[in-house]
C-alpha cells in the first residue's frame, strides 16, 4: 500500500507539474506578440525623353537627332562640304523624374565618319545667347535641381567642317578623297550622360 500512494503521489506531482506549465505558458502567452506589415514607398521617376524618344529602354537616339545645313550662296544646303555650318537640336523633357540630376553631352566626329574635321563649335540653351566653345567639340553640362522645376530643355548645338589650317586635321587631298567613297558620310557621334545627383 505504501508503493501505490507513491504511485498516486508521483502521478498527482506529474499532474501538478504540467498544470503548472500550462498556466504558466499562457500566462506569458499574453504578453508575447507576433506582428507582420509591409511599408510601401513610391520609387522615383526616371524617365527622360530626348527628341521624344524615352532613354529608358532606347540607348540608341541615332535616329533622333537630324542635323540641318542651311547651305549658303556656295553651299547647297543640307550637304556638307568644307566650311559648311549647321546644327542639330536636342529636346529633353524632364517631366516624369522625380531626382536632382546632370547632363553631360560631348560631340565629336565619328571615328566611322569620312570627314575628321566635323567639330563641334558652340550651343543655345532654351533659345538664350550663343555659347561659343574655346576649343572644338567642349562638353555641354548642367544640373537639373529638382527644386528648379524644370520640366524640358532645348539645346540647340552647333557643328562644322573645320577647314582651318591650323586647327584641321584633314588636308586640301583628304578633304576631296572623302567626297570619291560611294555612299561617304559625315557622321557626328553625340554622347548624352544622363546621372544622379546623390546626397
Amino acid at each position: 500500500m505504501k508503493n501505490y500512494t507513491k504511485i498516486i503521489f508521483i502521478v498527482f506531482a506529474f499532474l501538478i507539474l504540467i498544470l503548472l506549465i500550462f498556466f504558466i505558458r499562457q500566462t506569458y502567452a499574453k504578453y508575447i506578440s507576433s506582428l507582420d506589415g509591409s511599408a510601401s514607398v513610391t520609387i522615383s521617376r526616371w524617365n527622360i525623353t530626348v527628341n521624344n524618344q524615352s532613354i529608358k529602354n532606347n540607348p540608341d537616339i541615332s535616329s533622333k537627332i537630324v542635323p540641318v545645313f542651311p547651305g549658303n550662296d556656295n553651299i547647297a544646303s543640307n550637304v556638307i562640304a568644307p566650311t559648311a555650318e549647321g546644327y542639330f537640336d536636342l529636346h529633353f523633357d524632364f517631366t516624369n523624374v522625380d531626382v536632382s540630376f546632370k547632363y553631360e553631352i560631348s560631340v565629336s566626329a565619328d571615328e566611322t565618319s569620312a570627314v575628321s574635321d566635323l567639330v563641334a563649335t558652340g550651343y543655345i540653351v532654351d533659345n538664350g545667347t550663343r555659347i561659343d566653345f574655346t576649343n572644338f567639340n567642349e562638353l555641354i553640362s548642367d544640373t537639373i535641381s529638382l527644386n528648379d522645376n524644370i520640366q524640358s530643355r532645348d539645346i540647340r548645338v552647333f557643328v562644322m567642317w573645320d577647314d582651318n589650317s591650323e586647327t584641321q586635321t584633314m588636308d586640301n587631298i583628304a578633304d576631296t578623297t572623302s567626297t570619291m567613297v560611294n555612299n561617304s558620310n559625315a557622321i557626328l557621334k553625340v554622347t548624352i550622360s544622363l546621372t544622379q545627383i546623390a546626397n
